[in-house]
């Protein structure tokens, strides 16, 4: 006896050349993963659309005074503006280049302290108290000393930014590391392997997708202190624009700056959400 099954889950087959293939998906697969790609950007921009409907009636009806609300076509002109005139592209590199910076050193270092303090128990009691006083600390307090000791160049800036990420990125990589199941490291003795290779052979590999996540949360932290970081002895770089232009009361250009920031987070985190996709399928 055989079962019935809908039309539209048989996988039609082709013929060619005199080999059979089996066709794509079903059409209502199709439609199904469509519509749900659909309403997931609907849902996401939905708050962008409410955000962008209330600024608009506040502009419009000028509930806020315009000198620290302006229009949104205001806020588009002056990122045109800023964008085409006054060399902004330059500012936007320079301010991606410390964020990526500061964000690599920050990772380079925390990520295996992290993971070694989530690993073992006696690293963890050394660094944690530590990390858990410092982290606590307001970056905003260290940005004098650390135009005292790196100058107003750019290390000072990515100083900064990596006070802002490092302390936090080792406790995030020590949650990690203590999510791998012990049965892991059990299997992996039990079948031979010697304690010296548990942190590269079993740690580090199952570690991974939980240090991408971790890392695209810390990311988010680097663009956050950016502006913090160019308050003081810069010349270039968007929060440098940033403060330049609430000097002179430009209010347009102050949020077309924080839109640039904005877009560059967003995209920053987009691409490691699409790097967790693709390499950690299974996580």
């Amino acid at each position: 006896m055989t079962e019935a099954r809908d039309v539209d889950q048989v996988p039609a087959v082709h013929v060619e050349g005199g080999k059979a293939s089996a066709a794509p998906v079903s059409v209502r697969s199709r439609i199904t993963a469509a519509s749900s790609r659909l309403s997931r950007v609907a849902i996401g921009a939905t708050p962008f659309l409410a955000a962008a409907i209330a600024w608009y009636v506040m502009a419009s009806r000028q509930v806020v005074d315009t000198t620290f609300l302006p229009s949104m076509s205001s806020v588009g002109r002056a990122l045109v503006n800023v964008l085409i005139n006054d060399f902004y592209i330059r500012d936007v590199w320079v301010s991606v280049y410390r964020v990526i910076a500061a964000f690599l050193l920050s990772a380079v270092i925390a990520v295996p302290i992290g993971l070694l303090a989530g690993y073992h128990r006696k690293t963890a009691n050394v660094v944690e108290p530590f990390v858990g006083f410092v982290r606590y600390m307001p970056v905003p307090a260290f940005v004098p000393l650390c135009i005292l000791w790196f100058g107003i160049g750019d290390l000072a800036k990515i100083a900064v930014i990596w006070l802002g990420t490092f302390f936090q990125l080792i406790l995030l990589s020590a949650d990690v590391a203590r999510s791998v199941p012990r049965d892991y490291f059990e299997a992996a003795l039990t079948l031979g392997a010697a304690p010296r290779h548990l942190f590269l052979r079993i740690l580090w590999p199952a570690s991974l997708p939980g240090i991408v996540n971790a890392s695209r949360t810390a990311v988010g932290w680097a663009w956050t202190y950016l502006v913090v970081a160019e308050i003081a002895g810069a010349t270039t770089g968007i929060g440098f624009r940033i403060m330049e232009a609430q000097r002179y009361v430009e209010t347009p250009k102050v949020f077309a700056g924080i839109v640039v920031i904005g877009v560059l987070g967003m995209m920053t985190d987009l691409l490691f959400h699409a790097v967790q996709k693709v390499c950690f399928r299974w996580a």
